[in-house]
């Protein structure tokens, strides 16, 4: 029965009370967010008559605050107080849930409202997704790290499989205000279980005098003279470009239909579900990195080729939940290694360029394969896409110290 103990192994950090507190808000939260950037690009893509690009441009400006700022923002969570900070993240997510909401209900919801709040998630989200990860780290003994990751993806990708459908169906039914609505009330929870965590949880910010120091500390210098992070870099720069960008352009790619939208969104949280659950438990056990991440690039460019090759919706929904089960296990792999291999006083910092090249690069991309879609149609997008990412994949494994590239949490000593 070692096949049973090694599954049962990998869902250890649900017992951590401090975690149970966290997701729960999390999840809550995370369902939320999904209904509002749902509808948000549903009505994006009527606003503006059907462009791809506009939608695409929505994303981009989501983007924007990684590249102006990911470093900088990134790396507050090194120097002010994580659960402090996360709160007033999540305060500013709720604000823009409220003034979206009004907007909508008062029947004066314009275009440019709908980037501004992009933009201003994208700032949230910069200073948000690395310091989130490391609060996990906080909460978790080191050796547990990548099955608490594994964990934190399976959260958010159950939420991703209920919330696009939620969203297509609430949207289809009542309309977009309903769904923006509903985030308000989703995002309080979270407030409140980061608040009951105060006191159990180390305060995280640095000495005063420390603060200028993790500044100077170049994350991105650290990444270039490590070989091992610069790859994983690379990997997910390959994964999130050709293939990740285009679930933000899914309601242009499915030409506005709320209910289309949804099914395509949610078979992605899906797949990356069943991965989490019945594939990560098992591929934990190996330490060839190197040759799982680019495998998974390749799965998952295959699987969008087919998608772009069949024009039918449920093939495309089939296809877009295998492309979801590589999404899930590349994600927890390379984030857990990037924590595990970036120096403690320079997590953040790290973290934060792993942010860029994860979510900043989506939506710039989604921008460009916006336009692509607008220009040669939906099929031809998602068939380059995926070739693309397919042909870098293969060759990344072509490159021998990379195949045979291997690294486990073991190999790391604990530290605090």
């Amino acid at each position: 029965m070692k096949w049973l103990n090694d599954w049962l192994g990998f869902f250890k950090p649900l017992q951590v009370r401090n975690l149970q507190i966290f997701w729960s808000g999390q999840a809550s939260a995370l369902i939320g967010i999904w209904l509002q950037v749902t509808a948000m690009g549903i009505l994006v893509y009527d606003i503006s008559g059907g462009s791809a690009t506009a939608v695409g441009v929505l994303a981009a400006l989501n983007a924007l605050p990684f590249f102006l700022g990911g470093m900088l923002l990134a790396g507050l969570g090194d120097r002010f107080d994580r659960r402090k900070l996360l709160i007033a993240v999540q305060c500013v997510q709720w604000l823009v849930a409220v003034a979206l909401f009004l907007l909508t209900v008062l029947d004066m919801l314009q275009l440019w409202h709908l980037y501004a709040a992009g933009l201003v998630m994208g700032v949230n989200q910069t200073v948000g997704f690395p310091t989130q990860q490391a609060f996990v780290g906080d909460l978790i003994p080191r050796r547990q790290l990548q099955e608490a990751v594994g964990m934190y993806s399976l959260v958010f990708n159950t939420c991703r499989a209920i919330g696009p459908a939620l969203a297509g169906y609430i949207i289809a039914e009542w309309g977009a205000g309903t769904a923006f609505g509903g985030n308000v009330a989703a995002s309080l929870p979270l407030v409140g279980c980061l608040v009951a965590l105060k006191g159990c949880v180390a305060d995280t910010s640095a000495p005063r005098k420390q603060r200028g120091a993790g500044r100077k500390a170049s994350g991105l210098k650290t990444v270039l003279a490590t070989r091992s992070l610069l790859f994983i870099m690379i990997s997910a720069l390959i994964q999130n470009i050709c293939g990740q960008s285009l679930y933000q352009i899914v309601p242009a790619l499915m030409h506005g239909n709320p209910r289309n939208t949804g099914l395509i969104l949610s078979a992605v949280g899906a797949g990356a579900m069943v991965s989490i659950l019945f594939v990560l438990p098992f591929a934990r056990k190996s330490d060839r990195v190197g040759a799982k991440l680019s495998s998974g690039t390749l799965w998952m460019g295959c699987a969008l080729c087919v998608a772009g090759v069949v024009p039918v919706v449920e093939v495309q929904a089939l296809c877009f939940f295998f492309a979801g089960l590589a999404t899930s296990s590349l994600f927890v792999t390379s984030s857990s290694a990037v924590q595990l291999l970036a120096p403690p006083e320079r997590k953040s910092a790290i973290l934060g360029l792993f942010s860029i090249v994860t979510i900043g690069v989506q939506p710039l991309a989604a921008m460009g394969w916006g336009a692509v879609v607008d220009a040669w149609g939906v099929q031809t997008t998602i068939v380059l896409a995926g070739g693309l990412e397919a042909l870098f994949s293969i060759w990344m494994l072509s490159v021998p110290s990379w195949r045979h590239f291997k690294f486990s949490p073991d190999d790391c000593p604990e530290t605090t």
